[in-house]
């Protein structure tokens, strides 16, 4: 993957000006020297293995250099393990303003640039920014450090103003809006990670609780608009993520809450399809 060097830019600050270090860091210095090991670390300047601090949790989206190349090329997901060590405090605490400036950070940056189309690198990274806030905002299944709940935060405000950009030339669902204005593709992509990945960071608290209160909040396609295409609508987005949360071998608990019509397997495929 191509390495970009260059600083980036969140909303207006640098991203190497974004976070001082604290007061942890400066200690940690101090330490004697030990091996460290796991996923999360960084490399100093000299090529050694060291703690990742904030402003590193967001660089290493961009300068992967600095990270450990253990068999010469990057593991899968790996420019996400600094960000999730740090917003979950798995190496040491940090204040909580500087974790919700790294995960406002990470929002900014799906928000502020060009939606990314299916398959491009960007898109990938975007892919990687959600995957980070969902695992730092997850409770009860990634075991090490603190879940952190501006992530799940950060989430949101993603997921809302996406809606509310999509809406911002009126009409009420947003899905319709992408299709009448024939632009799906990468912002359906986007408004649906979003959601998606809300409902990924608590499945059986307030990430379903979310998901399923948009479901309500929204209408069902009418059978007569569906034939012999279906338009799709938020309902259906909805809906079919609380169906099948971690995927369709993986019945989510709070399923049994969507109204009737979304649990009748043949009705909502033929209002929905397959999503």
């Amino acid at each position: 993957m191509r390495t970009r060097t260059r600083n980036r830019v969140w909303g207006g600050v640098v991203l190497t000006a974004l976070l001082a270090p604290s007061g942890s860091v400066a200690q940690e210095q101090e330490r004697p020297q030990e091996t460290l090991i796991g996923p999360g670390l960084v490399l100093d300047e000299d090529g050694e293995r060291r703690l990742p601090t904030p402003a590193d949790a967001l660089r290493a989206f961009w300068q992967t250099e600095i990270l450990p190349h253990p068999s010469g090329e990057l593991p899968y997901g790996a420019r996400t393990y600094p960000a999730i060590a740090v917003l979950r405090q798995e190496f040491e605490r940090h204040p909580a303003v500087e974790l919700d400036a790294v995960a406002n950070a990470l929002a900014d940056s799906i928000l502020a640039y060009e939606v990314a189309e299916d398959m491009t690198e960007e898109y990938y990274l975007q892919g990687d920014i959600f995957s980070t806030l969902t695992s730092a905002a997850r409770a009860g299944r990634d075991g090490d450090g603190t879940p952190h709940a501006g992530s799940f935060d950060a989430l949101v405000r993603i997921y809302e103003t996406v809606v509310a950009r999509e809406l911002a030339d009126g009409g009420t669902d947003p899905v319709e809006a992408l299709r009448r204005r024939g632009r799906p593709g990468g912002h359906w992509l986007q408004l649906k990670n979003a959601l998606r990945s809300i409902f990924q960071a608590d499945m059986e608290g307030r990430g379903a609780d979310y998901v399923l209160a948009v479901v309500a909040a929204s209408e069902p396609p009418n059978i007569e608009d569906v034939w012999p295409m279906r338009p799709g609508s938020l309902w259906c987005e909805a809906a079919d993520i609380v169906r099948f949360g971690d995927g369709p071998t993986e019945e989510n608990p709070r399923r049994g809450e969507l109204p009737p019509l979304a649990l009748d397997d043949e009705r909502f495929y033929q209002l929905c399809g397959y999503h």
